[in-house]
């Protein structure tokens, strides 16, 4: 069995016990209501045949919050049948994921 966090790791050009072997990203900008939505979506393949889809969603909306909020996904697209867990992990701002991130390491 493996980790979401393996991928993870590997996407954050960290140590990790796959590799990736290719990716391709594809951007997309538009306006909502005068706010600039940025979009980008990375989809990587690893050594193993396993498929995940990294995304992050921005917009340039006034924010107060010391930790803007943002949209952030990581979803394993093909498993290769491997058992992977979880299979979707969904963050609302980078330090969550930075939080989280961290919080792996030690387990």
């Amino acid at each position: 069995m493996n980790i979401l966090f393996t991928y993870i790791k590997a996407i954050h050009l960290q140590e990790s016990s796959v590799a990736i072997i290719n990716k391709v990203t594809k951007t997309n900008c538009y306006t909502d209501d005068e706010i600039e939505v940025n979009e980008k979506e990375t989809i990587y393949h690893f050594d193993n045949g396993v498929v995940i889809c990294y995304k992050t969603e921005t917009d340039n909306a006034p924010c107060e919050l010391l930790c803007e909020e943002c949209w952030i996904s990581y979803e394993v697209l093909d498993s290769c049948q491997q058992k992977i867990t979880p299979l979707r992990k969904i963050f609302h701002n980078s330090c969550q994921e930075s939080f989280w991130l961290k919080m792996q390491l030690t387990l």
